[in-house]
């Protein structure tokens, strides 16, 4: 018998190997349930194991992808990956806005590859800090935290995790004997998600992977702190499967 579909979407880079990008972000939302679909940032040159070139969409495109997509849909959850700058990250944000008010957005910075690519300008870390405040969650990693200014501006009280935006700090770079995520959520309260940490994991595209799971479990109805929860344990799935740095998760 024909269900209802819940859909989001994803804004992101292609990647060609599908281990990280909008192919992971549509393969996790499927895994859960969400119908997702894709407007296309950067056309990368890449593979699981190096990265050449982020090939970038003009704005202008991508904003004609989105007004294309939003004909049909109004999407209500939405997740931004790899962006070339503030000012393409301003104008999707202020897209969705326009068009869905309150919907429900993720951004998971994407500062650099590991490859050694840097993508974001840290000269713009104060644009990026205006821009955050109209996102609901933003799941950086530490040394991305600490690029976009997150770690300095809290310092000096030009902002405050959770009230701000909300924050999902991921611990999973860390040397720690656990990979420790702590969510700082709009309600003013902190939630600590633990998981053992496994040694040699090195999966391509965890940061996509674990952003668009979020997203999935919020579009289906779950709180933020529940959803971060079962992200994470789909990610200690995630990162034993599949081979080499590819993770797969079989249906």
């Amino acid at each position: 018998m024909p269900r209802n579909l819940t859909y989001a979407l994803t804004i992101a880079g292609f990647d060609g190997s599908a281990g990280a990008g909008y192919l992971a972000d549509v393969k996790t939302m499927a895994h859960f349930g969400v119908y997702g679909q894709a407007v296309c940032t950067a056309l990368t040159i890449q593979n699981e194991s190096e990265f050449l070139d982020p090939g970038w969409i003009p704005v202008k495109t991508i904003e004609a992808q989105l007004q294309t997509l939003f004909k049909k849909h109004e999407f209500h959850f939405v997740k931004i990956g790899l962006i070339q700058n503030a000012q393409a990250l301003k104008r999707v944000v202020d897209f969705v806005r326009e068009k869905v008010q309150d919907a429900f957005i993720i951004w998971d910075p994407i500062a650099s590859a590991t490859a050694g690519f840097n993508f974001l300008d840290g000269e713009e870390r104060e644009k990026f800090l205006d821009i955050m405040k109209k996102i609901d969650l933003v799941t950086p990693n530490f040394d991305e935290f600490r690029f976009l200014g997150l770690e300095s501006a809290v310092k000096c009280g030009k902002i405050s995790l959770g009230k701000d935006f909300a924050v999902l700090l991921k611990g999973g770079h860390t040397q720690d004997v656990e990979a420790v995520d702590t969510l700082f959520a709009k309600d003013g309260q902190s939630y600590r998600f633990a998981s053992p940490r496994i040694p040699g994991a090195g999966k391509h595209g965890t940061g996509c992977n674990l952003s668009s799971a979020i997203l999935a479990n919020v579009a289906l109805g779950k709180t933020l702190p529940e959803a971060c929860k079962t992200a994470k344990n789909y990610m200690s799935e995630f990162i034993v499967s599949g081979e080499g740095r590819l993770g797969f998760i079989w249906p």
